[in-house]
């Protein structure tokens, strides 16, 4: 293996010798191109994460990257310690997830471990929320993130290494440069660590019967310091090839696969031996005349997992009862779109898309040492969606959209005698733009949202699949300004109300749960994004979220949503090229659950979790320039003052720091 790392970064180093550099955002990676200001855009919120706002901010995955956003929470301590995220109170599997324009996740549960996902070759990351275009399809309740890779335009490469706490280390190299018509670039990350650091004040007398108890004999208790079975081992091989004989055709083909294990500190035992995901994709667009543009996408994702589990002391608690879980899933599908411009009349999109996923999963049993058969579960999913945008006056325009969705579900395990029927939606949605000068813009807008169930949902044995389900439907409202005070100062200001019915959640504890729909919901609030360049080298970012939920047939919170979440983002550049930036975070009021162990059952609780302040830093030198080569030396500290914080209870990390070298060309 470290032969073939050798010769692949040796292989990658060969294109820098080339005079320039250019890394850019790969367009046709986007559904809806947000650097085009189509109204469907400007009427509902759009985020943007640049690859400049990932390096200030230290944000080594995507999970880091999105910490910092309105509207946008991620929790790192829950289910088998991944990173989630929700958008305005919608969990992960509500939000559609995209790599390049792919929607990605695990086909069983419909969740994706953003921690997982490098951003070492990522050019942004975009969050679309509310009424997001038809043309995105169903299950995008809370929104869209896609995360937009790089290509070069121009002769590009670059290598980056930093270490850490626990011998966390952090390898990265790239390279691209066209070649003609074609262009070339790919990229490949390593990333491992032994674990992360809990804060000094960490207090295992609070935690003992909180975290789920083991023996001695089989795993030390919690007692601080490093967390345990929180190490990993990333690698990410990233390879974009592209066709561009003129300007008015593209051709690209993109291959990402990660290749990961990691511990799973929130169930002590327990231990991805894999996590495997590769994605392969085609997409091209032909301008055909003046007015008509067609776009293509066909992919295949790919992901395979395999947990490892141990028995506790508590058997009818933890409820361990296999040696290993592997799940062998995929998707595979395809777009077709149509935008036709007719001017400020008419710009009609058209698309229709198709997903097949298909889940495999068995486990072997701890009694018996056995394996039981593979059972399998697999889902087809239609859209069909037209989208219109005009613009009668200069100061006013509308979008107008209609999408019918169809969920086919074609396989269940053995065990369900009768499979789920069909499921259809149509979902309109409309938008309006007024703008009131050149620096101020008004937007609204409406829509109706369709999550279908997932296939975890529908037929988990273990986790009470329901396959009597209905889609949670979501109608969401949206008004919001825009005002620019000057070039460099920029307030954003969105209230949001999202009204859902059929509301798919999980009751009842162990072998006596199920999914059932429990009835309505409601998420809403405010967010305020303020943006400023104070000087030429000192620029702010600040902005807070409002946000009120109510889970009505339980008459409480929904977990794991803050009441009130704030950040503040600093950056300053000094004239000896030394660059400092920080970020704080604020969050206060959230409820979860809060687990009790005694020796012979479960206590779960529903508590507030403590309210909160993180403060995270980072320091770049830069080391000018040799033989046209740019370095820069940098060092991070996250949790800078050490708080002893958990969220949805569990432990999160105290401070930890990373210190690494960049150099591009």
């Amino acid at each position: 293996m470290q032969r073939n790392l050798t010769w692949m970064v040796w292989g990658l180093l060969l294109l820098i010798a080339l005079p320039a550099r250019a890394d850019e955002v790969f367009s046709l990676g986007e559904v809806i191109v947000t650097g085009d200001q189509q109204v469907v855009n400007l009427a509902t919120t759009v985020t943007e994460v640049t690859a400049e706002d990932i390096q200030q901010r230290g944000a080594r995955t995507v999970a880091e990257a999105l910490q910092q956003l309105p509207g946008v929470f991620v929790q790192s301590s829950r289910g088998k310690g991944e990173s989630f995220v929700s958008i305005r109170g919608f969990n992960d599997n509500d939000v559609k997830i995209m790599i390049d324009g792919v929607p990605v996740y695990e086909q069983y549960s419909r969740q994706i471990d953003l921690a997982q996902f490098s951003t070492a070759n990522v050019a942004k990351i975009t969050v679309t929320k509310g009424a997001s275009s038809v043309l995105y399809g169903p299950n995008a309740m809370g929104g869209v993130i896609n995360i937009v890779t790089k290509t070069a335009s121009k002769p590009t490469a670059s290598v980056s290494a930093a270490w850490g706490d626990y011998s966390t280390q952090n390898y990265s190299v790239s390279a691209g440069a066209p070649i003609g018509d074609f262009t070339v670039y790919m990229g490949y990350n390593y990333r491992r660590s032994d674990g992360w650091r809990l804060s000094s004040d960490f207090d295992p007398g609070f935690w003992a019967n909180k975290l789920e108890p083991l023996t001695a004999a089989l795993d030390p208790i919690e007692n601080g310091g490093k967390r345990y079975n929180s190490d990993y081992l990333q690698h990410h091989f990233n390879l974009k090839l592209g066709y561009e004989p003129s300007q008015d055709t593209k051709l690209y083909l993109t291959f990402n696969y990660f290749d990961n294990e990691k511990g799973v500190p929130t169930r002590p035992g327990w231990y991805f031996d894999e996590w495997k995901q590769w994605q392969l994709s085609l997409v091209g667009e032909q301008k055909v005349t003046d007015w008509l543009r067609i776009k293509a996408r066909t992919f295949y994702v790919s992901h395979d997992d395999t947990l490892r589990g141990r028995f506790g002391r508590y058997p009818n608690v933890l409820n361990q009862s296999f040696v290993l879980s592997p799940y062998e899933n995929y998707s595979t599908g395809g777009e077709l779109q149509a935008f036709l411009d007719f001017g400020r009349w008419s710009f009609l999109k058209i698309g229709g898309s198709f997903v097949r996923d298909e889940s495999k999963q068995r486990e072997k049993s701890l009694v018996t040492n056995t394996w039981t058969p593979w059972e399998t579960q697999a889902a087809d999913t239609y859209s069909v969606g037209i989208e219109n945008e005009v613009r009668p006056l200069d100061w006013l325009a509308f979008v107008a959209g209609l999408s019918y969705d169809y969920y086919d579900p074609r396989k269940a395990p053995s065990t369900i005698t009768t499979l789920t029927s069909d499921i259809d939606s149509l979902n309109p949605q409309g938008g309006v733009v007024v703008t009131l000068s050149e620096s101020t813009n008004l937007h609204g807008s409406i829509g109706k949202k369709t999550r279908f169930p997932h296939l975890k949902e529908l037929y988990s044995r273990v986790a009470g699949g329901n396959p009597d389900l209905k889609p949670q439907e979501t109608t969401t409202y949206e008004v919001g300004l825009t005002h620019a005070f000057n070039d460099g100062i920029v307030l954003s200001v969105a209230a949001f109300y999202n009204d859902i019915e059929n509301l798919i959640a999980r009751q009842g504890s162990g072998a006596n749960s199920i999914y059932v729909n429990v009835g309505s919901a409601v998420t809403k609030g405010v967010e305020v994004a303020l943006g400023a360049d104070i000087t030429e080298s000192f620029w702010a970012g600040l902005n807070y979220t409002f946000m009120r939920t109510e889970d009505k047939d339980l008459n409480r919170e929904l977990e794991g949503r803050p009441r009130h979440r704030a950040n503040l983002d600093l950056r300053y550049r000094f004239p000896f090229g030394f660059n400092l930036s920080t970020q704080l975070s604020y969050v206060v009021r959230q409820y979860g659950r809060d687990n009790t162990y005694t020796p012979t059952a479960l206590i779960e609780e529903w508590k507030r979790s403590p309210d909160f302040l993180l403060l995270n830093a980072r320091a770049e030198q830069q080391l000018g320039k040799l033989w046209g080569v740019e370095g820069s030396a940098f060092v991070e500290v996250t949790n800078i003052t050490d708080r002893d914080y958990y969220e949805v209870g569990f432990p999160s990390p105290g401070r930890n720091f990373l210190a690494g070298l960049n150099f591009r060309y």
